[in-house]
C-alpha cells in the first residue's frame, strides 16, 4: 500500500468533469454528513486528498486519510439524556466501584457503552439479553417509591446511538426501559456475583478511560 504526499500525481474519475482526470494530492478540509444534531456538515480538517487538476474538486480519498475522516465522525456526538430512579444509578456506581475502585462517575458512561455495543455486535448475547428483559424488570426488588430520580446524561457517537436506537427497535423498548434494563443486566452479571462477568475486559476499559 502506497503512502501518498502532497505534490503526488495519480488519475481518478471526476464526477463534476464526468471524465477521467489527472490529479493532484493536497490537503483540504472535507465536508462530511454524520452529525445527528446538526443538519449543516461537520468537517474533516486538513485531510490529504486528491484533488482533479481541471476543476479542483476532491475525487479520492487515499486510505491512510481515512483515520482522520473516522476519528473526525467520532466527534460528530449526540447528547443522550435520561431520568432514572435514584437506585439505578447507585447500582451502576457500585458496579462501577467493583470493576475498579478509582473509577469516576465517567466510567459509568464507558460500562453502559461496553454493554450496548456488545448487544449491537453479539447475536448470542443480544438473544440472552431479549430473553431475559421480563425477568429483568419483573423480578426488580429495588425500593422506588419516594425516591429521588437522578439524571444520567453523555454524549455519544453517531455509531453509539444507532446502537441505541438498533437495540430499542429490535427489543421494543423506550429510552428509560432500556438504560433500567441494562443497569439491571449489570447487577445480576457484575454487583451480585462473587466472580463478575467481563471483569479483565472491564477493569482494562477502567484503566483505559483513567489514563
Amino acid at each position: 500500500m502506497k503512502l501518498y504526499i502532497s505534490g503526488d500525481r495519480g488519475k481518478a474519475i471526476c464526477e463534476r468533469c464526468k471524465d477521467v482526470i489527472s490529479t493532484t494530492f493536497k490537503y483540504r478540509d472535507v465536508p462530511f454528513s454524520g452529525n445527528p444534531s446538526s443538519d449543516s456538515p461537520s468537517m474533516a480538517k486538513d485531510i490529504l486528498v486528491a484533488t482533479c487538476d481541471h476543476c479542483d474538486a476532491v475525487v479520492a480519498i487515499p486510505p491512510q486519510s481515512t483515520p482522520s475522516i473516522k476519528a473526525a465522525r467520532e466527534i460528530a456526538t449526540k447528547s443522550i439524556e435520561v431520568r432514572l430512579p435514584a437506585p439505578y444509578v447507585e447500582l451502576l456506581d457500585l458496579a462501577s466501584y467493583k470493576i475498579d475502585a478509582s473509577a469516576t462517575a465517567e466510567f459509568r458512561k464507558r460500562l453502559l457503552a461496553y454493554y450496548i455495543h456488545r448487544l449491537a455486535s453479539n447475536e448470542a448475547a443480544a438473544k440472552s439479553f431479549s430473553r431475559s428483559l421480563e425477568n429483568l424488570l419483573g423480578s426488580v426488588k429495588l425500593k422506588t417509591a419516594g425516591v429521588p430520580r437522578r439524571r444520567l446524561s453523555f454524549k455519544v457517537t453517531p455509531r453509539l446511538n444507532n446502537e441505541i436506537e438498533e437495540i430499542m427497535e429490535t427489543m421494543s423498548l423506550n429510552r428509560t426501559d432500556m438504560f433500567k434494563s441494562l443497569v439491571l443486566q449489570i447487577d445480576k452479571d457484575i454487583v451480585r456475583p462473587k466472580k463478575p462477568k467481563y471483569l479483565a475486559e472491564l477493569q482494562t476499559l477502567a484503566a483505559i478511560s483513567a489514563s
